[in-house]
């Protein structure tokens, strides 16, 4: 298997189902993968850049793990983005330290995915709203692999039932497994 590192771009993993269920699935299947959760490490922002990039130069295969906000990727794992995939280090004349190794995204998505379709609610499919980010995989020499995305991720306090917990759980345990082998596969 690769050296893996995921970067869990989620703000409030505390307060999260399917995020934390699939990060505690995917730590649980496969220990050696490495987990950076950056809402625990960096509340304030501020990343320790030689860590997180060492981490990166390090990796085969780099996984963003993250909640679709707002048809995008959460702050959080944003401000990550601009300030270690930085010029001279992920892209630029003698930016070539991730040259070749693979970016995958484990999106979840709160509505059903059948809304993201040409005939959908949102009018657009998901890898659509992910192109930017396919985008950057090019800029920076990353081989882009196809999204693990699951939709129907939503539970509200107070408002979901017990049963829908219990179901939120599994579809989020049944996204690590599909994340595991796709892991396992590469």
């Amino acid at each position: 298997m690769a050296n893996v590192v995921v970067i869990s771009g989620h703000p409030d993993l505390e307060h999260s189902v399917a995020n934390r269920t699939i990060l505690e699935e995917l730590k649980s299947s496969l220990p050696s993968v490495e987990i950076h959760k950056l809402d625990e490490l960096y509340p304030d922002y501020k990343f320790d850049l030689d860590k997180e990039q060492q981490s990166l130069v390090k990796a085969d295969l780099i996984i963003w793990q993250f909640p679709l906000y707002w048809y995008g990727i959460p702050a959080l794992l944003k401000k990550y983005l601009e300030d270690v995939f930085a010029h001279g280090f992920a892209y630029g004349s003698n930016g070539t330290a991730l040259k070749g190794k693979k970016l995958l995204l484990s999106v979840t998505a709160g509505a059903p995915l059948e809304n993201y379709a040409p005939d959908g609610f949102f009018k657009h499919t998901i890898e659509e709203f992910l192109a930017p980010y396919e985008a950057a995989s090019v800029l920076c020499g990353l081989n882009y692999l196809p999204p693990v995305c699951s939709g129907g991720m939503m539970y509200v306090p107070g408002v979901s039932s017990d049963e829908d917990l219990k179901a939120l759980r599994q579809k989020a345990q049944e996204h690590a497994k599909r994340l595991c082998a796709l892991i396992k596969s590469l």
